[in-house]
């Protein structure tokens, strides 16, 4: 009977230590792969964080562990937005104002035009004028 214990006392430790082995295999295979990528390909490092973090944002509703996994990232996901906002209306109220001053200074340079024409014009008609009535006294 004792031979029976030590027999599977045996087995279960085999199959702890196969198990414990085939953990760390694992963990140092993805520690080469993740030294990899991040020393040859950091491009392709970011592109498949990027991934994973979309999957993670897109499925958050499903899952209650994604939910407490992603809250970080809604959190900066929400800041980035509202500031994206800032920068749009920040943009568009800066070219509604370039616009108007630079509208604001084209109207005034062209009145000013125009009023020079007219003054030029006024003063050429009252010299026309003036010519006209002495021609005829003569």
């Amino acid at each position: 009977m004792m031979e029976v214990l030590e027999s599977c006392w045996t087995l279960l430790v085999g199959l702890a230590v196969a198990c414990w082995d085939v953990a760390g295999l694992a963990l140092v295979w993805t520690w080469g792969i993740l030294h990899g990528l991040h020393v040859g390909a950091p491009r392709l490092e970011g592109l498949l964080v990027g991934v994973v973090l979309t999957w993670v944002l897109l499925r958050r509703d499903k899952h209650p562990l994604l939910r407490v996994v992603s809250s970080p990232l809604k959190l900066v996901v929400d800041i980035l937005d509202l500031a994206w906002d800032q920068v749009k209306e920040i943009a568009g109220d800066l070219w509604g104002t370039a616009r108007g001053w630079s509208t604001g200074i084209l109207d005034w340079s062209w009145g000013k035009v125009k009023s020079g024409y007219g003054w030029v014009m006024d003063s050429l008609t009252k010299v026309r004028d003036k010519l006209s009535r002495n021609k005829k006294d003569d």
